[in-house]
C-alpha cells in the first residue's frame, strides 16, 4: 500500500516534494496490457522478502505470441528510458512554443544511438524491466546508465538502473535493477542474483555500491532543479536524509520456454504444467536469495518466459533501427 501524504509529511518530507515525487513516474499502468499476460498473483517467497510476478507474452487471435508488438511498445519507450528528464521537458516546451516536433526527433535518434547492435545484448531486458517498474509498480527511475556509455557498442557496467519510492517514514527506498535474458530459467535466475548481490551486501566493496551511488548523486535528473537538489541530499555523505536510504532489488529474468504454452485455461485458471514451472522458478529464486544471504532485502522479481529470447532481441533491434 502506497504511503499517505500525511504520514510522509509527519516524517519531515516537504509537502511539495511528496507531491512532486508522486508524479515523477509514468502515469500509464496499462501500457503493456494486451502485450503481456499476468499469470497468477504476486507471491512472496517463504522465508524471504522477495515478491515474484510472472508474465507471459500475449497472443494474437490466431494464437501467435505478440513478440513483435511487445518489441514495438518497448522501442517507443526508448526516449523515456535513455534520455534525462530535463531534456524531455525542454523538448516538450519547445513544441509548445513552436509547434515543431524536431526536438523530439533529435531525442529519439539520440536514444537509438545509445543501444548496442550486439546480437546477445541484454538491453532489451533492461528496457522491459524499466517499463514494468515505471508503469506497473509506479517506481520512477532515478538513474539510467545508458547516457553514460562512452560507446554504443559497450554494455553498461554496474547495475542496470536505479528506481525509487518514498516510504511512510521518509526513507527513500532504492531499487537496484538487474535483468538477465538467457536460454534457460535457471541460468537467468542464477546470473541475475549473482550480479545484483554485491550492490545490496556491499561484497563488491567501494567499487560496486559506492560507485553507483556516486553516479546517482552526479547524474540524478528529476526534471526540476529544486526537486533534484532535494533528492540528491539522500546521496550525500552527511545530513539527515543520507541516513534514510534503504537498499532493495528489482530483477527481471527472461528465458526460453519450450513449446510455448497458453498459460491460462478455462476461467483464467493456470494450466497445470505452467503452474508447476512457476513453482520451480520460485524455488530456484528462493534458493539463490538464500545462497546470497539476501533474505532481509525486499525484492521485486519479474519472470518473463518467452518463445525465444533470441527472437525477442532481434525484434527489438529491428524496431530500434539497429539492423546490421
Amino acid at each position: 500500500m502506497p504511503p499517505t501524504r500525511e504520514r510522509l509529511e509527519e516524517a519531515g518530507v516537504a509537502p511539495w516534494l511528496v507531491e512532486f515525487f508522486g508524479g515523477l513516474g509514468q502515469q500509464q499502468p496499462n501500457l503493456l496490457e494486451g502485450l503481456l499476460v499476468t499469470v497468477g498473483e504476486a507471491a512472496v517467497l517463504d522465508n524471504t522478502k522477495t515478491n515474484c510476478r510472472c508474465h507471459f507474452v500475449a497472443r494474437t487471435a490466431n494464437g501467435k505470441p505478440r513478440v513483435n508488438a511487445l518489441a514495438k511498445a518497448l522501442a517507443n519507450q526508448a526516449v523515456n528510458f535513455c534520455i534525462p528528464r530535463s531534456a524531455v521537458i525542454e523538448a516538450a516546451e519547445h513544441f509548445e512554443q513552436t509547434k515543431s516536433a524536431d526536438k523530439f526527433s533529435e531525442l529519439e535518434k539520440r536514444a537509438q544511438n545509445l543501444f548496442t547492435r550486439v546480437e546477445k545484448s541484454g538491453e532489451g531486458g533492461e528496457l522491459l524491466l524499466y517499463v514494468l517498474l515505471e508503469t506497473v509498480l509506479q517506481l520512477p527511475q532515478l538513474l539510467c546508465k545508458m547516457p553514460l556509455k562512452t560507446s554504443s557498442e559497450m554494455h553498461v557496467h554496474g547495475s542496470d538502473g536505479i528506481h525509487a519510492k518514498l516510504l511512510d517514514d521518509g526513507t527513500l527506498a532504492l531499487y537496484w535493477g538487474e535483468s538477465k535474458l538467457y536460454g534457460t530459467a535457471n541460468a537467468a535466475i542464477d546470473n541475475c542474483f549473482a550480479s545484483i548481490a554485491p550492490y545490496l551486501t556491499d561484497e563488491g566493496g567501494v567499487g560496486a555500491t559506492e560507485r553507483d551511488l556516486l553516479l546517482v548523486r552526479e547524474h540524478l535528473d528529476a526534471g526540476d532543479q529544486e526537486a533534484t537538489a532535494a533528492l540528491v541530499r539522500y546521496f550525500e555523505d552527511t545530513g539527515t536524509e543520507s541516513a534514510k536510504v534503504e537498499f532493495r532489488g528489482a530483477c527481471l529474468v527472461g528465458f526460453d520456454l519450450k513449446d510455448y504454452p497458453e498459460p491460462l485455461g478455462d476461467g483464467g485458471k493456470i494450466v497445470d504444467g505452467v503452474a508447476k514451472s512457476i513453482e520451480k522458478w520460485h524455488q530456484r529464486i528462493a534458493a539463490r536469495v538464500g545462497d546470497s544471504e539476501l533474505e532481509s532485502f525486499e525484492f521485486e522479481v519479474f519472470c518473463v518466459p518467452m518463445p525465444s529470447v533470441k527472437d525477442f532481441r532481434k525484434a527489438l533491434r529491428n524496431r530500434l533501427g539497429l539492423k546490421k
